[in-house]
């Protein structure tokens, strides 16, 4: 079986990369720029950010989390989230409700436009990562598993949060 000369490109240029952190460091950066860039176009039209879009993806994946369970996951201060968490409330993006155990506790529950709008958001990102995996071949996206979870180890470890669950449960 031959070697594709695109292949043996990758593989010799992540030998350079490899040798060289403060590059990896950069393409790192870089990438995350490029996989973030079309979601915060989106997002931006709307007038909202980033930590938006992270509330809302974790509200949709996990249903009536609840405010300290949402902060813990994110991995930030219920002050850091506050402000965001407010402004899609008050846009009917997520609705807040009294916790049936605890009325000092809050859950959260994406509404139908914020679940459309968290959809368009992280669909163009789920179909970058489906795009490039189809092109890479099952073992660079195993290699990109590795590393992606390689990296999350310590987050997952130290403080999962709900996220966690989500990444360590397999799916059909």
């Amino acid at each position: 079986m031959s070697t594709s000369p695109s292949a043996s490109l990758q593989r010799a240029a992540a030998a350079v990369l490899a040798r060289d952190p403060d590059r990896l460091l950069a393409l790192f950066f870089l990438a995350w720029r490029g996989f973030a860039a079309e979601p915060d176009a989106i997002l931006e039209h709307e007038g909202l950010g980033r930590v938006h879009h992270r509330v809302l993806y974790a509200v949709v994946r996990i249903p009536g989390i609840k405010v300290g369970e949402l902060a813990t996951t994110l991995g930030i201060s219920r002050q850091a989230l506050h402000s965001s968490l407010s402004e899609l409330v008050d846009r009917k993006l997520v609705k807040s409700t009294v916790s049936p155990t605890s009325r000092r506790e809050r859950q959260l529950h994406v509404t139908k436009r914020g679940a459309t709008l968290e959809d368009r958001a992280s669909g163009v990102q789920r179909k970058k990562l489906a795009q490039i995996f189809a092109a890479s071949g099952r073992s660079a996206t195993a290699g990109w598993v590795a590393v992606m979870q390689s990296l999350a180890a310590s987050v997952m470890s130290g403080s999962p949060g709900l996220l966690a669950q989500i990444v360590a449960t397999e799916r059909p």
